[in-house]
């Protein structure tokens, strides 16, 4: 993929031809109005990982579900909780204090596979032709902070110069696309976070926003505890 040069603001290149002084771009540590907003999570590459066993958890080391609004699927959801690297089998009840756990999930706009039980398959599936965001429906309980997404995934399906963004917002971890993006039916993305708290069952909720609908779907839920990362703190008013 080529990567476009950095273009020169048009002041600066008249400035410099004329001999005028050429003011320095402010530091962006001076300069709130340059800052990343503090809830923004920046992202890591989920190939970098390097992961150990799948926890088996009551329906299997995947939940399998659909993403439904109004009773119509929009997506599919496969969901999964793995041990780091060195840890296989991964069991949290032999795991020491402490032990990293990574919720891992594939996101396919536009389809719906099968179903664990006892989660019921919508008879109707809609096609989707942009899809905006995938986020938690529930609080990061002992978020690291580190989360991410595959990307080669975002690179094969997206149109060229998009990719995510991450964000924590109301302790809620947020995975967002702009619309022109091109994220649509069939082209699955994986999405990834890290915390110390292992699943405590697949009830918890995930939502998915697609052509200005929110559907939401199950996956599993981690267990209630754990310090929650000072990313997804919410900034004072100023």
């Amino acid at each position: 993929m080529r990567r476009a040069l950095p273009i020169l603001p048009f002041a600066l290149v008249i400035a410099a031809c004329s001999g005028a002084p050429v003011e320095e771009p402010a530091d962006p540590a001076e300069d709130t109005t340059l800052s990343e907003p503090m809830n923004i999570i920046a992202p890591t590459d989920f190939a970098s990982l390097t992961l150990g066993g799948t926890i088996q958890g009551p329906l299997g080391p995947e939940v399998e579900a659909s993403l439904v609004v109004d009773g119509v699927a929009i997506g599919d959801i496969a969901s999964r909780v793995q041990c780091p690297e060195g840890i296989d089998p991964c069991n949290p009840d032999d795991a020491e204090p402490g032990t990293i756990y990574t919720y891992i999930y594939e996101i396919r706009p536009g389809f719906d596979g099968p179903n664990d039980p006892p989660f019921e398959m919508p008879e109707e599936v809609r096609p989707v032709e942009s899809a905006s965001s995938f986020a938690l429906a529930f609080p990061a309980h002992g978020f690291t902070g580190v989360a991410g997404y595959a990307v080669y995934d975002a690179e094969e399906v997206l149109a060229e110069g998009f990719n995510a963004s991450i964000s924590c917002v109301d302790n809620r971890i947020i995975w967002s696309f702009p619309e022109e993006s091109g994220w649509s039916t069939g082209e699955t993305i994986t999405f990834f976070w890290q915390t110390t708290q292992p699943p405590s069952g697949p009830d918890g909720e995930y939502r998915f926003v697609a052509d200005e609908m929110e559907a939401t779907g199950p996956g599993p839920m981690p267990t209630v505890g754990g310090e929650i990362a000072a990313v997804c703190e919410t900034s004072p008013a100023g």
